[in-house]
């Protein structure tokens, strides 16, 4: 949880008519997530601030600026308008404005840029001024964030009596905080009663934080109160309390990133808009300036012309065309310099939110592995009751949902970067194109939808095709068929186009009958994020699966064609160019061999996470292993020193030593037990750099029961 500012935007402002709305409009913009119209309004705050010369008010326009770039987490331009706030507020001499002006240069420091101890010192010098004001609430926000960074330094002695006071003010001043202050100062109170180990008064104080704030729904601080609950019941091992509250965690996380989904794209919009705002400023700058030296050169070639001979006048404009056109030159130049800027500036930041996606992909599929994995656990018991199968049901389909969410992201991000690679193999389509088909049998059975599979006899045998990414188009537009089709008809048809000896040229189409897409949304279904006929039946969807579609067939020198009707259904189409592959298809070996787990065989799992554990050693348990745990990658190499393991199952990311490192080590000494990675990171960022360190192959979180025996089978078989 970053650092706390109660009580900032609760002071009556009393200013001239224009300011009082200016402040105002950018409040409320900044409270809607609208950030750029928002830091609109607090630029035009400054600028009108600065005509009346009145530091007052330039410094709560500095302070509504730190308000907006705290909300897209832009540190650098938080402490510039910071000390801009510090500067005018000391010139207005505003001591509240200064406190809090101090207060918030604390959590830059401390919160943005990890420097504790300068943040600690700007806090302190917050609740010095603090101090000196008659309103004793004044010195809450510096005492709740030193108290905050005391607990998040494991310094909990130094942290009570921050909290103490805290807590004090709240009571004592109830009417300028409210409910929210007041739980956010017993969350941290249970924090602390966790780090002395005095979990009965820690429960008690997290209890009372979630029972006010789960009718308000402030996301934040109820998905950390519980994941302080469950950190509790884990140390007094009450594993059902702590599963519970790490699912409780789980769904308030969620919950908060539904909320930042309105934030993320008005940060991206921001950005854009800044960007284009300060080339368009500088273009028109520039262009400004040019056509003022023009007209000033038009001007004195007239008067010259008048009071000189035509001769002269001649030769006069010839000098002057020459020069206009160096100059002409001249600012060409500098604009194609300007364009080679731009362009690196453009590759640097898709580079950086290729970093950026890789980074959250792995943070929101470590959770999910959790929730996944022991629900597909649980669905495997024979005796869960039918309701609670139901309700297990949908949370698998919810978990699955959101796991199929972040893929689309990391593909649309792949395929964005150049990353994607097509990747031929012998392929038999009957039978790619009928498993695909089918595995949606479970939808439409739901829906009461019939699917229909169409294919001519004459189709070769085999065909070289990259099989991923046909299946990923058919999944995405089968898929949308039976998103938008109830009552109805799903056909998935392979026609063919044109046929020779080593050559082939097919259709695919899919077809259904459901509501279909009206005639003025048809240019847009295959934008990213939207959302067609959404607002009328409420149907799920990210609004991606289209655009990947688009992508991918260009990839493979196709094009997606759309036919369709409101109300009559839609057919989508594509053309693919194939070679014939004139031997047959070698049939895959069979590698889940029987007996291969008859004889006793050993696994080590190197794993942090205390669900991720649970969760594998049941997936090895039903698939018929046994498993040794260990929780990071130091008594990985160790147990391996010690004991013989016929595989070992490598978290990459643990604590003290993680699993890269680990693996290293362990080849200096074993170069043959197999190593197989586990991660939630995107595959084709890190394969090569696993492979290249001794790794032999990768699986990713969260585990697949069938993916998981496959990999591991093929590896023992060897």
């Amino acid at each position: 949880m970053g650092f706390v500012s109660y009580g900032q935007n609760n002071d009556v402002i009393e200013v001239s008519d224009s300011l009082e709305v200016f402040l105002s409009k950018s409040k409320k913009f900044r409270t809607a997530f609208k950030i750029k119209e928002s830091l609109d309004y607090a630029i035009k705050t400054i600028d009108l601030a600065h005509q009346l010369n009145s530091d007052e008010y330039i410094c709560k326009g500095h302070y509504l600026m730190v308000s907006n770039y705290e909300v897209i987490e832009d540190y650098k331009n938080m402490e510039f308008h910071s000390q801009e706030a510090l500067k005018y507020a000391r010139k207005a001499k505003d001591t509240v404005m200064i406190s809090y002006s101090l207060n918030a240069l604390g959590g830059v420091y401390s919160d943005g840029l990890g420097e504790v101890e300068r943040g600690m010192d700007y806090f302190n010098q917050s609740l010095e001024v603090a101090e000196r004001v008659k309103d004793k609430s004044k010195e809450f926000p510096p005492v709740l964030n030193i108290g905050w960074i005391y607990i998040k330094e494991k310094e909990f002695d130094q942290a009570f009596p921050y909290l103490k006071k805290a807590e004090k003010l709240t009571e004592d001043h109830a009417g300028s905080f409210g409910i929210v202050a007041t739980s956010h100062v017993k969350y941290l109170l249970g924090r602390y009663y966790i780090g002395k180990e005095q979990y009965e008064r820690s429960h008690q104080l997290l209890n009372e934080a979630i029972t006010n704030l789960e009718g308000i729904n402030v996301f934040s601080i109820l998905n950390e109160a519980y994941k302080a609950k469950a950190e509790a019941f884990e140390k007094v091992g009450n594993a059902d309390s702590a599963l519970y509250s790490i699912n409780k965690h789980l769904f308030y996380r969620d919950k908060l990133l539904d909320e930042e989904k309105l934030q993320q794209i008005e940060v991206a919009k921001l950005n854009f808009n800044i960007s284009e705002f300060k080339r368009e400023l500088e273009a028109n700058r520039r262009e400004k300036e040019y056509l003022a030296k023009i007209d000033k050169r038009n001007i004195v070639i007239t008067i010259t012309s008048i009071s000189l001979i035509l001769l002269l006048a001649g030769i006069l404009f010839v000098f002057y065309g020459y020069s206009s056109k160096k100059k002409l030159n001249k600012v060409l130049e500098e604009r194609n310099e300007e364009l080679i800027k731009a362009k690196a500036e453009a590759e640097k930041l898709t580079n950086t939110k290729s970093q950026f996606i890789s980074t959250v992909s792995h943070e929101l599929r470590t959770p999910l592995y959790g929730v996944v994995g022991i629900t597909t656990l649980l669905l495997e018991e024979n005796d869960i009751p039918t309701k609670h199968k139901k309700l297990l049901n949908s949370l698998k389909f919810s978990g699955d949902y959101l796991l199929d969410l972040i893929n689309k992201v990391l593909k649309i991000s792949k395929i964005e970067s150049n990353n994607e690679k097509l990747t031929r193999t012998p392929t038999n389509l009957l039978q790619l194109s009928k498993n695909l088909l089918y595995s949606f049998e479970y939808q439409a059975k739901n829906k009461n939808n019939e699917l229909i599979l169409q294919i001519p006899d004459e189709l070769p045998d085999v065909l070289s095709v990259d099989s991923l990414k046909v299946s990923e188009v058919l999944i995405n537009l089968i898929g949308n068929s039976t998103k938008f089709t109830e009552n109805g008809k799903i056909w998935l048809r392979i026609k063919i186009i044109s046929l020779d000896k080593d050559m082939i040229t097919i259709r695919y189409e899919i077809e259904d009958n459901g509501v279909g897409i009206p005639e003025d949304k048809k240019e847009f279904v295959f934008e990213k994020f939207s959302q067609v006929g959404r607002e009328f039946n409420k149907a799920e969807g990210t609004g991606l699966g289209l655009s990947i579609v688009k992508n991918l067939l260009e990839m493979m020198d196709s094009e997606i064609h759309l036919d369709s009707k409101e109300g009559r259904g839609t057919r989508f189409y594509f053309d693919l160019e194939l070679e014939v592959i004139n031997e047959k298809e070698e049939q895959d070996i069979d590698t889940n061999a029987d007996g291969i787990n008859a004889m006793y065989r050993r696994i080590l799992v190197a794993e942090d996470n205390k669900i991720n554990q649970i969760v594998t050693k049941n997936l090895l348990n039903i698939i018929g292993y046994d498993c040794t745990i260990v929780e990071n990658g130091f008594n990985a190499v160790q147990m391996v020193q010690k004991e013989d393991f016929d595989l070992i199952l490598m978290d990459l990311n643990m604590p003290y030593l993680n699993g890269t490192e680990a693996t290293r080590r362990i080849r200096e000494f074993d170069q043959t037990t197999p190593i197989i990675a586990l991660t939630a990171s995107e595959l084709s960022e890190i394969e090569e750099e696993c492979m290249a360190i001794g790794m032999n192959d990768i699986i990713n979180k969260p585990l697949n029961k069938n993916d998981l025996k496959n990999i591991i089978t093929k590896h023992l078989l060897r």
